[in-house]
C-alpha cells in the first residue's frame, strides 16, 4: 500500500490531557474477529456507540492488509531457513500514517499451525489492541483473521513486530511512521533504517542450546550460528551507559546482520544530493543485538528518541538497544558514497547501507569503524518542553534485573515470567520505578502502552521514552502516570531473555 514520504517531528499529547480512547467501531470489529456471534457483536457496538459516542472515530480509517506466512528465505545468501513474513517480505511493509488518523490493519494468519500476533511497539493504543498473547488479547489462530483498529495519538518513528514465540527473530517486523502535519525538521530526504539480526537455524534450537538442553538440535547447516552460552567479551566504556569491563555483550552468535532486510553483500542504497538534509529514522529491530550506528564522514544530529522530539544535539555514534528508535539528520557534505555502519556491539559483524550522490556508484566500506569520539549518552537527552507529571498517589517499585547463566534463567526481582506476581497500579498513580541491573549483560527494558520520564538529571526536561537501556551494574530510574488502564507487559527486549523469564506485568486495579 503506497503511502506519502514526508517527514514528521514526533509529538505526544500532554500526559495531563491524555485519556483512554474507547471506540465503538473498534469494539465491534474486535468482537466479530474474536468469534462473538454477529447479533451479540451488533449489541456490543450499539452499547459502545451509545456510551462513548464522543470517542467514535468519524473519518474512514487508513487500512493495511497483512498476510502472515512462512517461507524459506536467505537474505544473506546462506542456507535458506524458515522465515515468518508479512506479505512475503523481510522486513514487512512500512506503515506510514498521518497524525490524527485512525488506523485499521487486517491481519490474516496464513501459518499452517502456529498462532501469531502483532505488537505496535511504542504506540499508545487501547489495551485490547496491544497484541501480547494472554495479556492484552488472544493470539490469532491459524487460518483466522483479526482486525486491529485504533486512533493515532502521537507522531514519530515506531515499529511493529510479532509477540508470539520467536517470530520476530524469524523476520516478522516492520517500520511504523506517523507523520506530523507540519514538519519543523524540514528534511530534503526521509528514509527508514530498520536493523535486524539473522540466524541460519531455528531460534528455538538456539534457545535450547543456551539452556544446555541435551536434545538441542545440531546445527549442521551453519555451525557459526549458535548459542554462545554466556561467553564474555569486553568493550570500551560508553559515556553515560555504565559499561563495565568484562561485561557479556551477547549470548547468541549471528552469521548475518540486516539493514532494511539486506545483508552487506547486497546493501540497501539511498541516493542523496550534496547539501541535502537527510532524515534517517533508525530502528533497532534486532532480536538480541545492540548496534553501534555511524555514517562515514558525517556527524549525526539527534532530533528524536523513541519517536518523540528532543532538543537537538550532535554525536558521531549511537549505541542502540533492541526496541529503541532514533531520528537523526545528516547534511550531505559533498559528492561521494558514504557507508552507514550498524556494528554489532560484540564486534562480530555489521549491517551496512550506502548513501550516495548522483553519478557516484554506491561503494561499501566493509571495515568495522572504530568507536566514534562523540557517543550518545542518555544524559544528553532533553525534552523540548517540560515533562512534569500531574500530581497523584506515588507507587514505587524497586526491580532488580537478575540472571542465572548456568540455567539460563532471567528474572525481575527474583521472579521469572510467567510465574511472576503482577505489579499492581491504579488509575492516576504516579508510578516510580528503579531498575538495578545485577547482571553482566545489557538489558533494553520496554514498557507497553505508556511513555515514561527517564530521570537523567534533566530536571523539568527529562526525556520521554518507551524503551531504556540498563547497562551492567547500572541503576536507572523512570516514572510515568498510570493513565491507560489495562494489563501491560514490561520486559527485556532481548528475545532470549524474555523467553527465559525477564518480564513482569503492570496491572491496573481499582
Amino acid at each position: 500500500m503506497a503511502r506519502r514520504a514526508a517527514g514528521s517531528t514526533g509529538r505526544l499529547r500532554s500526559p495531563a490531557r491524555r485519556r483512554l480512547l474507547v471506540s465503538g467501531t473498534t469494539t465491534a470489529i474486535a468482537a466479530v474477529a474474536s468469534g462473538i456471534p454477529r447479533p451479540a457483536a451488533a449489541a456490543v457496538a450499539k452499547r459502545a456507540a451509545s456510551d462513548f459516542a464522543g470517542y467514535v472515530p468519524r473519518p474512514a480509517p487508513t487500512q493495511y492488509d497483512f498476510s502472515v506466512t512462512e517461507q524459506a528465505m536467505s537474505p544473506d545468501g546462506g542456507p535458506a531457513v524458515p522465515a515468518v513474513t508479512v506479505n512475503g517480505t523481510i522486513p514487512g511493509p512500512e506503515i506510514r500514517v498521518r497524525e490524527g488518523e485512525t488506523l485499521r490493519v487486517l491481519v490474516r494468519d496464513g501459518l499452517a499451525s502456529s498462532p501469531t500476533t502483532i505488537h505496535w511497539h511504542g504506540l499508545l493504543v487501547p489495551a485490547g489492541m496491544d497484541g501480547v498473547p494472554d495479556i492484552s488479547n488472544a493470539p490469532i489462530a491459524p487460518r483466522q483473521m483479526y482486525v486491529y483498529e485504533y486512533p493515532i495519538r502521537q507522531t514519530g518513528t515506531y515499529w511493529y513486530h510479532s509477540h508470539y514465540g520467536f517470530q520476530e527473530q524469524q523476520g516478522m517486523y516492520g517500520a511504523f511512521v506517523i507523520e506530523e502535519a507540519h514538519d519543523p525538521v524540514r528534511a530534503d530526504r526521509d528514509a527508514v533504517v530498520l536493523l535486524g539480526d539473522w540466524l541460519h537455524r531455528a531460534p528455538a534450537a538456539v534457545f535450547a542450546a543456551l539452556r544446555g538442553a541435551r536434545d538441542a538440535p545440531a546445527d549442521r547447516a551453519a555451525p557459526t550460528s549458535a548459542a554462545r552460552g554466556g561467553g564474555t567479551a569486553t568493550m570500551p566504556a560508553m559515556p553515560g551507559m555504565g559499561a563495565a569491563a568484562g561485561a557479556d555483550l551477547s549470548d547468541v552468535e549471528y552469521p548475518a546482520f540486516l539493514l532494511n532486510g539486506r545483508a552487506p553483500a547486497t546493501p540497501w542504497t539511498f541516493e542523496v544530493r550534496p547539501g541535502d538534509r537527510v532524515r534517517l529514522r533508525l530502528v533497532n529491530g534486532g532480536a538480541s543485538t545492540y548496534f553501534r550506528v555511524q555514517l562515514d564522514d558525517h556527524a549525526l544530529e539527534v532530533t528524536h528518541a523513541d519517536g518523540l522530539a528532543v532538543q537537538p544535539f550532535v554525536v558521531d555514534e549511537i549505541l542502540m538497544g533492541m526496541g529503541e528508535t532514533y531520528d537523526v539528520v545528516v547534511r550531505i557534505a559533498r559528492a561521494g558514497s558514504f557507508t552507514l555502519h550498524a556494528v554489532a556491539q560484540d564486534g562480530s559483524g555489521q549491517a551496512v547501507g550506502v548513501l550516495h550522490t548522483p553519478g557516484v556508484p554506491p561503494s561499501v566500506s566493509s571495515e568495522l569503524p572504530p568507536p566514534g569520539k562523540r557517543r550518545l549518552a542518555y544524559a544528553q537527552l532533553r525534552a523540548p518542553e517540560p515533562t512534569l507529571l500531574p500530581q497523584g498517589p506515588v507507587k514505587s517499585f524497586r526491580l532488580p534485573l537478575q540472571g542465572d547463566m548456568k540455567r539460563y534463567v532471567w528474572m525481575i526481582d527474583g521472579q521469572a515470567w510467567p510465574k511472576a506476581d503482577p505489579l499492581e497500579i491504579s488509575p492516576g498513580d504516579r508510578v516510580q520505578v528503579e531498575l538495578v541491573n545485577q547482571t553482566m549483560m545489557w538489558h533494553p527494558m520496554h514498557l507497553h502502552g505508556h511513555f515514561f520520564r527517564v530521570l537523567n538529571g534533566a530536571g523539568d526536561f527529562c526525556p520521554l521514552k518507551h524503551t531504556v537501556n540498563v547497562a551492567p551494574g547500572e541503576t536507572l530510574q523512570f516514572e510515568f502516570t498510570a493513565d491507560n488502564p489495562g494489563k501491560w507487559f514490561f520486559h527485556c527486549h532481548n528475545a532470549y531473555h524474555l523467553e527465559a523469564g525477564m518480564a513482569r506485568e503492570f496491572v491496573y486495579v481499582t
